[in-house]
């Protein structure tokens, strides 16, 4: 699900410029005057925070939920293509066995049956694969829709012009603690998906 992080920083990246600007254009780095969201965060003079979004995909309900599902379908697949990958297996090594005994009719037979066999297990990996990605892609939407979905309702009564996702070894590398808002946005999330679960 590293797509989703990849998808969040890109579409924040735009910010960063406008975070530079802010930064080395303001006229005082005293941010203790300033109004107060909630008890930790304070209000940033541009409108702008962040959301830490490794800790976010570590204690997002909904992402591990969704993350157990695609793992526990992978894993099934795998399975599956390994039971089907020794069946052939065996088959080749019974009909190398039996080669000497057959017709050169049969043995011609047999080796088109194997030879179609393989060709299908390839095509069914390919499909399954290619079904995982598809299924992958549509969590890591639906994970950034309800992100920004929820952002632009946590926003209603808050000053927020950009929320700029933060993770180690991305492209911003340093963000002050008082305009952090994961914790905030995490319990509001986590709240919505035990909602929707009927808990």
């Amino acid at each position: 699900m590293k797509q989703f992080s990849l998808i969040l920083n890109g579409v924040l990246l735009v910010a960063v410029g406008y975070l530079y600007y802010l930064q080395f254009s303001a006229g005082s780095d005293d941010a203790s005057d300033l109004p107060v969201i909630s008890k930790s965060v304070a209000v940033s003079p541009g409108g702008i925070y962040f959301l830490n979004s490794d800790s976010l995909l570590d204690n997002y309900e909904y992402y591990k939920a969704k993350k157990v599902a695609l793992e526990k379908k992978q894993e099934r697949i795998r399975m599956e293509l390994k039971a089907a990958g020794q069946k052939l297996e065996a088959d080749v090594e019974n009909y190398q066995r039996n080669a000497p005994g057959m017709t050169d009719a049969q043995r011609q037979q047999t080796e088109e049956s194997l030879m179609q066999r393989q060709q299908q297990l390839v095509d069914q990996k390919d499909r399954l694969l290619t079904q995982l990605d598809e299924e992958q892609a549509q969590y890591s939407d639906s994970l950034f829709y309800r992100l920004t979905a929820f952002l632009k309702a946590y926003n209603k009564d808050k000053s927020i012009h950009y929320v700029l996702g933060y993770q180690r070894g991305g492209g911003i590398l340093y963000a002050n603690d008082s305009l952090d808002i994961t914790e905030g946005v995490l319990k509001g999330l986590n709240k919505a998906w035990e909602k929707e679960q009927g808990k």
